[in-house]
């Protein structure tokens, strides 16, 4: 076991705290030594350090001793308790930042204070760097309304209105990751986790209250720490709401949780917390209403604004969820009890947040549009943990389009020359194949196609080819309706015609590898440019892919943007791929492959489908930096076949 001496400590101390050189001389002053034996020191010091297998301290002629930045997180580790991932002494400003906000909150839970020379001691830097780093810590508690106040011969402390200390409790103890969670605050507060799990459980049950796990969690977490507060700083929310429903099954429970906790733990709990703990239950309240009473919501303005959201996601992305009545149901429910916490300023842990936004980009994109629009029509600020909960909504939305897509029937209409006999046994072939999911409607002869209504019809299978073209695309087959013939009609199915597949949207001159372009600006202008050049766009075409990227960004994740028309002329639908040298930054992350979809939407049937597919074959990283990786055409064109 290595081992430093306090000598050897003080020496690194001093070294760790400075961001300049420092001479030997001052060393020796400062510790009490004479300058060789710092020099001797060093060398030790050094040796150890090596043993450690971790960065040493650098010596410069004339200069003298310094330990670099780079270097100092993990020199620290050494001689420090790091079994808490909140001891970590950070050596970045803005996790320093970040570090002293925790510290105080913590000491806000203790009723404790800190002075610079303490903080500067334990984060081993200077006053000087300290009194830098305290300017950004003032801006951030200036965005809570919470100052750092000076407590004479004691230090700092947090100062300001109670809700807004908790808020900030809330947000760096709990929701930013820190190591400083739930059972840290229990132990701050001293109080029976278990028991005070109990007594909410057992009241939310006898009012029949419904919470989700997550909303529960955060309950508990705003009563554990309302109990500290009042227990060890007899400190209060400051006023009761106006907004209180007194005999509503809510506040009959937030009063009963209070009374309890008052019997076990001998605490009065005031009126305003009991208002509290009711605003914390509306707020958490999982929306659990009927068919009925969805109907009476319909035509709210949170309401209103879905419908316009997902209009603008079927404009911008050609993803048509204005018949999806589980997404629109859910979003509405969801709202309902978000927005309540975000005009009371009660923010939701979601403790699955960075697996939704390392699995589900493009959702996220798609509950990021909505969130915008809610921010804009409400005056509210919608943070991560939201949009993630949004987010999950939308990827259901997809898997349900993804299903329907699938499973789709198919509706057509049989054309055979060959006798009843063969119509009756080619229509019970084709609905005996459960791949298909096909629906024969009718059976024809030829002469009789142009008396059809098509409105409600997909497709014309028939035994012979067709003297002219109609409404909806055909296929034919052989009577005897072969392997082959099927996958003609499986190919229908999936890609909405005979005569349409995505792999036929690729085209060698548009395959663009190694791109060497800095903004997104030029890399549209290569791939525009040459979509013209080749006449399969005019100018109106290529005008309306930059205006759609300026509406708004066509990132879906994973390093990918699908830009595509939305007006112009369209002389052969097309997809281009362009492939970066080097990622770039697109508008809100890096991009480095690009899918710029062409296509006359009134050629392709099923345009909602197209960009499923495309975005089924980018869903993860490792999909994308295969292609990526690849750089073949011909890998392309087998990926989408």
């Amino acid at each position: 076991m290595v081992d430093f001496s306090n000598r050897k400590k003080e020496m690194l101390s001093l070294l760790l705290k400075s961001d300049e050189y420092i001479k030997s001389d001052y060393i020796a002053e400062e510790i009490g030594i004479s300058s060789k034996t710092v020099q001797r020191e060093i060398k030790n010091i050094n040796v150890l350090l090596r043993e450690l297998k971790t960065d040493s301290i650098e010596s410069s002629r004339g200069k003298g001793y310094i330990i670099p930045l780079e270097s100092k997180k993990s020199i620290q580790l050494v001689f420090k308790d790091y079994e808490d991932k909140d001891a970590l002494v950070p050596n970045m400003q803005q996790s320093r930042i970040e570090w002293i906000i925790r510290k105080f909150a913590v000491l806000s839970m203790e009723k404790k204070e800190c002075t610079l020379e303490k903080l500067a001691d334990e984060l081993f830097v200077s006053l000087t760097t300290l009194k830098k780093d305290m300017n950004s810590v003032k801006d951030t508690l200036q965005k809570y309304h919470i100052q750092l106040a000076k407590i004479s011969n004691k230090g700092l402390k947090l100062q300001g209105e109670e809700k807004n200390i908790r808020q900030l409790i809330v947000d760096y103890l709990v929701l930013e990751q820190s190591e400083l969670k739930l059972d840290k605050i229990f132990s701050i507060s001293s109080t029976d986790k278990v028991s005070v799990e109990e007594i909410v459980i057992r009241n939310i049950r006898k009012y029949q209250i419904p919470i989700t796990d997550i909303g529960f969690r955060n309950l508990i977490i705003h009563v554990e720490i309302a109990i500290s507060r009042l227990r060890f700083q007899n400190n209060s929310i400051d006023q009761k709401p106006n907004t209180i429903e007194e005999h509503s099954d809510e506040y009959y429970c937030a009063k009963a949780i209070a009374k309890e906790i008052e019997a076990k733990i001998n605490l009065t709990i005031p009126e305003n917390e009991i208002a509290n703990i009711y605003l914390h239950l509306l707020g958490q309240k999982r929306m659990l209403v009927s068919e009925d009473t969805l109907e009476s919501r319909l035509e709210t303005p949170e309401s209103e604004l879905i419908e316009r959201v997902i209009v603008e996601i079927n404009e911008m992305y050609q993803l048509d969820f204005r018949q999806d009545v589980i997404l629109k149901n859910g979003l509405l429910l969801h709202l309902e009890s978000a927005l309540h916490r975000i005009r009371l300023n009660m923010p939701i842990n979601n403790e699955l947040i960075e697996e939704i936004k390392n699995n589900y980009p493009f959702p996220m994109q798609l509950a990021k549009i909505l969130a915008s629009s809610l921010e804009t029509n409400f005056n509210i600020k919608i943070d991560i943990n939201e949009v993630g909960f949004l987010t999950l909504h939308f990827c259901g939305a997809l898997e349900r389009a993804n299903s329907i897509q699938s499973n789709k029937e198919i509706r057509a209409v049989v054309v055979c020359t060959t006798g009843l006999g063969t119509s009756v046994l080619l229509k019970a072939k084709l609905q005996s194949k459960t791949n298909l999911n096909i629906k024969v409607v009718g059976v024809y002869a030829l002469y009789q196609l142009d008396d059809i209504e098509f409105t409600d019809i997909d497709i014309i299978i028939s035994t012979v080819p067709l003297s002219k073209k109609y409404s909806i695309p055909d296929v034919v087959i052989t009577p005897i309706v072969s392997n082959n013939d099927i996958e003609k009609i499986h190919e229908f199915i999936t890609y909405g015609s005979n005569e349409f597949s995505i792999s036929s949207l690729f085209c060698k001159e548009l395959f663009f590898t190694d791109l060497n372009c800095k903004t997104k600006d030029e890399c549209l202008s290569i791939m525009t440019d040459k979509l013209y050049q080749l006449s399969f766009i005019d100018d109106k075409c290529k005008e309306s892919i930059y205006a759609r990227e300026e509406m708004a960004t066509t990132e879906i994740g994973n390093g990918v943007c699908v830009p595509h028309n939305m007006d112009g002329k369209v002389f052969r639908s097309s997809i281009c791929i362009g492939i970066l040298k080097d990622p770039i930054l697109w508008e809100f992350g890096k991009v480095q492959l690009i899918i710029m979809i062409v296509v006359d939407k009134k050629a392709i049937r099923e345009y909602n489908e197209l960009f499923l597919e495309i975005y089924e074959k980018v869903d993860f990283q490792y999909k994308v930096d295969e292609f990526i990786k690849q750089k073949d055409f011909n890998y392309l064109k087998k990926l989408f076949n």
